[in-house]
């Protein structure tokens, strides 16, 4: 692409400028584009009267012609999530700091949606990108055609480690175990767990996790006591009824997101059963509201803003450096417990 090609958003043109200072248009291009065929003089005096006269570089015919657009894809399950709310605002918070601006997208955890959104930021023609993958999106292989593109992707949460890229995780298994030894050493037996897609290997982590802490502290596991869903408000509600309705229910459960945590709480409040004493409660993931609401709810916290940071600084890294020095970050957890599970 010539110079004389990268023209204004708006009405005004380069010829415009050209005809008040009577030169070429591609002297004015070149003199906007900081050429240092043209004088300073020159340069200086075009920028003048491009600001006088309200001209705009059209940013993304100069970066196509540079085949860089300084865009970063972002790819998200929900928006509507704390987690990922202060995932994005660390992602937003690098990128801004090293010359980026951003372009996000929602799954809505859906995979068919997902696949969309990967064609959209590859027509878009983004640098990079930084991607979560939805619950329901197991094989990823509609990725790989952003790495065939030479774009690279950088996951973090749910990830996929046959896509090549960093991959920045939490140690769900150790969180998921941690979280059920907590709930047995405050006396809690019968814990069922609300676990995620088990297409998602996050949530097979936390499963194992939670299975582990059973056996080893001699409680055998019952089949029952475990159901997986979309951890939505609806399925939430369903496998909540379904505990309470057996025989011999759960004196505590587990779940896979901070989301359910909070509406299983509120389900059993409204049932008028006890928490802590009749039924403990800890989440995979905290909200700003579990320490504002009665009882306050016990959490696996996971750093949203840190885990964000770190996937945009690899692949900023992998961009502009085509290199990776470290596939993989493991970024450390806190169980955080509160009134929801500890029995005084």
């Amino acid at each position: 692409m010539s110079d004389s090609k990268i023209d204004s958003t708006g009405g005004i043109t380069i010829n415009d400028i050209a005809r008040e200072l009577n030169i070429s248009p591609s002297t004015v291009s070149r003199a906007l584009n900081d050429s240092s065929k043209i004088s300073e003089k020159t340069r200086n005096e075009v920028k003048a009267v491009a600001a006088r006269l309200g001209y705009q570089i059209n940013q993304t015919a100069s970066a196509l012609s540079k085949n860089k657009t300084n865009v970063l894809g972002v790819l998200l399950p929900r928006l509507n999530s704390h987690f990922f709310s202060k995932a994005l605002s660390g992602i937003e918070a690098v990128a801004q700091a090293k010359g980026y601006r951003i372009l996000i997208c929602q799954s809505n955890d859906n995979r068919q949606q997902e696949e969309e959104m990967v064609k959209l930021l590859l027509a878009s023609r983004v640098d990079g990108v930084v991607a979560c993958m939805a619950m329901d999106s197991s094989s990823g292989e509609h990725f790989n055609i952003l790495v065939k593109n030479k774009i690279p992707v950088a996951m973090f949460d749910r990830v996929n480690f046959n896509i090549p890229g960093p991959k920045v995780v939490v140690d769900n298994y150790d969180g998921a175990y941690r979280a059920t030894e907590h709930l047995i050493q405050n006396g809690y037996r019968r814990i069922a767990h609300l676990a995620g897609s088990l297409s998602c290997k996050a949530f097979e982590e936390r499963i194992n996790g939670y299975k582990d802490a059973l056996a080893k502290n001699g409680i055998t596991l019952e089949p029952q006591m475990v159901l997986s869903c979309n951890l939505d408000e609806k399925d939430t509600r369903e496998a909540f009824m379904h505990w309470m309705r057996m025989p011999a229910k759960p004196d505590a459960i587990f779940t896979a997101s901070a989301s359910s945590g909070l509406a299983i709480c509120a389900m059993a409040k409204a049932m008028g059963i006890s928490i802590p004493a009749e039924l403990g409660i800890i989440s995979f993931g905290s909200e700003p509201c579990h320490d504002l609401i009665t009882p306050t709810l016990s959490s696996v916290d996971m750093p949203g803003s840190e885990m964000g940071k770190t996937a945009t600084e690899m692949l900023i890294e992998a961009i502009e450096n085509k290199t990776q020095t470290k596939p993989l970050i493991l970024t450390p957890i806190k169980l955080l417990v509160r009134n929801s599970s500890f029995r005084p």
